[in-house]
């Protein structure tokens, strides 16, 4: 379904219009009436959908139609605008052409049935537009994805098929169109550190981002010839460098993978890390250089990310590593409860030093760090009757997934200080009425909860509840809840694709004017701006 919005200063006509056109049918779907161009392009900017369809009229206060055309245009060039006005002057006609204005109609002569053909039209060329880009899309990436597709069968048949003789792998290569004739073959692999965050910050699936950096790490080793590339999963890729004299390019081989690394994170803005594995001649050579450095994940733990590293399988530490355990976990209890976000940066450096230094194996290692936060959470439970939001599977399968120490030891200090923050809003008051109110909304977050409902549950005179939670935090009773929702929202835009008004729906806002009013006024952006305010941000840190 399309988009459209109507913007006339005469109300009688915004009127008419929205109520005569059979946008239903028209597949349309009317997101607004404005009286003004500077209206009309403010709540553009605030909607979740921009208009595909933009009729108005001309002579306006504030900002007129022809001008709103133009401002629009950088913001959505594909859109159809049609005027609907008074003025037939030949100068506004001309100005309308040059903004590519479909369609020109005057006040006194438009009937409903003239504007729906023309929104007919319209939309019939808009769909054979999408249908168009579509196919073109689609035919675009079709070669690349058979081509993709054949390697990556080859790839998996030679590793996990042990009958191979050298002479009748290269043939079979050679017929699927990729060339391994060569004495021998330096192993290596490329992956995308931190998929799941990269998934989230650039609003893609895991394998639209690997599928992009092959595309990159292909434009760069095309001309190079010696490099064949292969996608084995959503994270990994696999090069192999063809070679005769390994020992003599082995530098040549390194400054390739860290130019690739550099120009994978300065076009697309994704880290990835390189790990050159043995020098083999052999397909089951081949098997048994790569599998380990697919499989055995627990060997990438203590390398660099965004570099390029020789793998190799790692000795890990035998010792205890619970010997340490009361130490961290009274300096980490500490910090959270004075809100001290310096002492909790100083806690973590100082404990993954003593990790890396240690040497201590991945799964240990993750297993300590949920172990700590599962007991700092029922000591949170027991202490202050607030159970936490953080489930206790949604912990194990997040720390599970990550794969560097580095990642580790600044998911462990963010997740830390979020727990702070939480805890913040919660622990000022000592009063049980009070405390039992917080956290029945933060536990209700998507209810709407009205101050004469919660001290009806609290079995209190509404006023006297009122007064009782102002002088305990200094904030009265609706403006914590819309603190507590706008903060779940915030959470909402960031680790989710829900839209606007579906967070809004969410978090028991009917109207979602209001919750975006609310938002800009508590976050000082609206929700979209805040969104890729947060995705710059994120983008910059890459860099």
């Amino acid at each position: 379904m399309f988009t459209a919005i109507v913007v006339d200063d005469d109300y009688p006509v915004l009127q008419y219009l929205s109520q005569a056109v059979k946008w239903n049918q028209l597949h349309i779907e009317l997101l607004g009436t404005y009286s003004n161009g500077l209206e009309a392009l403010e709540a553009i900017r605030m909607c979740e959908r921009l208009p595909d369809i933009v009729i108005t009229d001309i002579g306006m206060p504030k900002m007129n139609g022809l001008e709103l055309i133009a401002e629009y245009s950088s913001i959505n060039p594909d859109f159809a605008a049609i005027i609907i006005s008074c003025h037939d002057e030949f100068h506004y006609a001309q100005q309308a052409l040059k903004l590519n204005v479909q369609d020109y109609i005057l006040k006194e002569s438009l009937e409903v049935e003239q504007l729906e053909q023309i929104l007919k039209k319209i939309t019939h060329r808009l769909c054979s537009k999408q249908d168009q880009l579509a196919e073109f899309q689609h035919y675009k990436q079709l070669g690349k994805m058979n081509q993709t597709a054949v390697r990556n069968k080859f790839l998996k048949d030679t590793l996990y098929q042990n009958s191979w003789s050298k002479h009748a792998w290269i043939e079979k290569a050679g017929i699927n169109g990729i060339n391994l004739q060569s004495k021998q073959y330096v192993t290596m692999i490329l992956s995308v550190d931190r998929l799941n965050e990269m998934t989230r910050v650039h609003r893609l699936n895991d394998h639209t981002i690997i599928f992009a950096v092959e595309n990159v790490l292909q434009e760069i080793l095309s001309d190079k010839g010696n490099f064949v590339i292969f996608n084995y999963n959503s994270r990994d890729l696999v090069v192999l460098y063809l070679t005769d004299d390994p020992s003599v390019e082995q530098s040549y081989v390194y400054h390739m993978m860290q130019t690739c690394i550099t120009n994978i994170k300065q076009y697309l803005k994704i880290h990835v890390s390189g790990f050159i594995g043995r020098t083999v001649s052999k397909p089951k050579e081949i098997q048994d250089a790569l599998l380990p450095m697919l499989q055995e994940l627990e060997h990438r733990f203590y390398s660099a990310e965004s570099s390029v590293s020789t793998w190799a399988k790692q000795e890990f530490s035998k010792i205890d590593m619970y010997q340490e355990y009361a130490k961290y976990y009274s300096r980490i209890s500490e910090h959270i409860a004075a809100k001290n976000q310096s002492g909790l940066v100083v806690t973590i450096q100082d404990w993954s030093n003593w990790v890396k230094a240690s040497h201590f194996h991945p799964d240990y290692v993750k297993e300590w760090v949920l172990q700590l936060l599962l007991d700092l959470h029922m000591k949170i439970k027991v202490t202050l009757h607030f159970q936490s939001e953080f489930s206790d599977e949604k912990l194990y399968l997040t720390i599970s997934q990550i794969v560097t120490l580095s990642h580790l030891s600044e998911w462990f200090l963010d997740y830390l200080s979020r727990m702070a923050a939480k805890l913040s809003e919660i622990t000022i008051s000592s009063r049980p009425e009070v405390i039992k109110a917080q956290q029945y909304v933060i536990q209700h977050v998507s209810e709407r909860i009205t101050l004469e409902e919660m001290a009806s549950y609290l079995n209190l005179n509404s006023s006297y509840f009122s007064r009782l939670f102002k002088r305990e935090l200094n904030i009265n009773f609706i403006e914590y809840v819309n603190r507590v929702k706008l903060q779940k929202a915030k959470e909402l835009l960031l680790q989710s694709n829900k839209t606007v008004e579906e967070i809004s729906d969410l978090l028991g806002y009917s109207n979602k004017s209001y919750f975006i009013k609310l938002f800009k006024r508590d976050v000082g952006t609206t929700p979209r701006e805040f969104v890729s305010w947060d995705r710059s941000q994120r983008m910059m840190e890459t860099v």
